[in-house]
């Protein structure tokens, strides 16, 4: 009997311990995934919980978006200029790399010239910072927010996006997306939630849906004239979006 459970038990040790159930079992992301959180959070206007550096690095946190506040402190001070908490910025572009999401705020940490009195420190018990700090009234520079993941980025919804950002940025307020939305037709109401062009879209409403076509290709036909926007490359799917006078009048998804 103990000859039989000796093997046994090695055996569950070993499953318990062996790497393939140690390792990352979350699924990369997806490019439909990739274009979805673009489109959804690229243009969001968020409110700050946290002081947020203007540099080039910004904040990090990880993907339970806890973070290390007095390395932020430190950087704050260090760049002598920070955006404040409870300031509104807006999400102005996103990079997904191999383990991290970075958001740029406002345009990015591109700092302008500083002023005299930035430049100027103050200090004591061998610690130094500016003695200038930012207000409130003056026109927010730019930074980034970023996502470190331990391994790769995994399959991500824009709302679990939005939780593992809840203690760094405040999603509440009403996001240029819904303004957007609310003055589309109410036809076309339905196909821009989805992310979906419709037939009747024109080519503005469009691009504010799908984004810039992958390719443009145009077709003359008795005198008729179309033109094919296509979105998405194979094997992933592809989405045919022809105009007509301007208006989309077929759409056809391979």
């Amino acid at each position: 009997m103990l000859k039989m459970f000796c093997p046994i038990l090695l055996v569950g040790v070993l499953l318990a311990s062996g790497p393939w159930l140690v390792a990352d079992t979350k699924d990369p992301i997806t490019p439909e995934s990739r274009v979805n959180l673009i489109r959804t959070l690229g243009s969001e206007f968020v409110s700050l919980k946290v002081p947020l550096p203007i540099n080039k690095t910004g904040l990090v946190v990880n993907s339970n978006g806890d973070f290390d506040w007095k390395k932020n402190e430190d950087e704050s001070a260090r760049a002598g200029q920070f955006i404040a908490p409870g300031i509104t910025v807006q999400v102005t572009g996103i990079a997904i790399n191999d383990d991290r999401i970075v958001f740029e705020v406002n345009g990015g940490g591109k700092k302008k010239k500083k002023r005299f009195l930035e430049r100027v420190q103050v200090g004591a018990g061998g610690g130094t910072r500016p003695i200038a700090t930012p207000t409130v009234q003056a026109p927010p520079e730019g930074s980034y927010v970023t996502i470190k993941f331990e391994k790769v980025v995994p399959n991500l919804t824009p709302d679990k996006v939005k939780e593992i950002l809840s203690s760094v940025l405040d999603f509440s307020k009403k996001s240029a997306t819904k303004t957007f939305i609310e003055s589309v037709p109410d036809e076309f109401k339905e196909a821009v939630k989805s992310k979906q062009a419709a037939v009747g879209m024109d080519k503005e409403l469009v691009l504010a849906t799908l984004g810039r076509p992958l390719k443009r290709i145009r077709e003359k036909k008795d005198d008729v004239q179309t033109e094919d926007w296509i979105y998405g490359e194979r094997p992933q799917k592809v989405t045919f979006v022809t105009f007509l006078d301007g208006k989309v009048i077929s759409v056809k998804e391979y």
